[in-house]
């Protein structure tokens, strides 16, 4: 198969057309809850991160609250590893090595990148507005990701209600914004 073959099949795949399910079926999922509950928690978190790092680069300097929040981070994430993985004697670190793909062990480059934006941003802009482009362009990432199974994602085809929601979320990302 040629190679515009597989990418014209692949935006094929990555498109679908389905009817609204308006008498969805709601089951209560306790997993599921948790799971949001989780997710709520990350994300209060990182709007905490932005803020605080903001504030505390105005005292310091802008190099310096990204490479705190790593080294604190870095220390937390050590003892969760190390309990998490029976201090590491869980990981087969030579199959891992060998069967992960290269891109995936440069995982810290993508939350760097975020530390050091969102610390430049946040004193200038404010936490509405730096965050109302950051889950605006996240969104944008993600849709492609699911869409295309990117990455080794499972691959989500963008639907219509995905869509429109991503676009009634892009008009709330431009109302905050423009009142800039």
């Amino acid at each position: 198969m040629s190679l515009k073959t597989r990418v014209v099949e692949r935006i094929k795949g990555s498109l679908l057309i389905e009817k609204p399910r308006i008498y969805a079926d709601i089951i209560f999922d306790r997993k599921l809850l948790l799971d949001v509950v989780l997710l709520m928690i990350g994300g209060t978190a990182t709007a905490l991160q932005g803020i605080v790092n903001g504030a505390l680069s105005r005292h310091t300097a802008p190099g310096f609250p990204p490479w705190l929040s790593f080294a604190v981070g870095s220390a937390l994430l050590f003892i969760f590893l190390m309990v998490d993985t029976r201090g590491g004697r869980s990981i087969s670190w030579k199959s891992a090595f060998k069967t992960s793909p290269w891109w995936s062990w440069l995982g810290g480059l993508p939350g760097a990148a975020f530390v050091v934006v969102i610390t430049l941003m946040m004193p200038i802009h404010g936490a509405a507005f730096v965050y109302s482009i950051y889950i605006c362009a996240k969104m944008i990432t993600s849709l492609f990701i699911d869409s295309f199974g990117l990455f080794g994602a499972k691959q989500r085809p963008a639907t219509i209600p995905r869509l429109v929601g991503f676009l009634i979320m892009t008009a709330g990302v431009l109302m905050v914004s423009l009142d800039h």
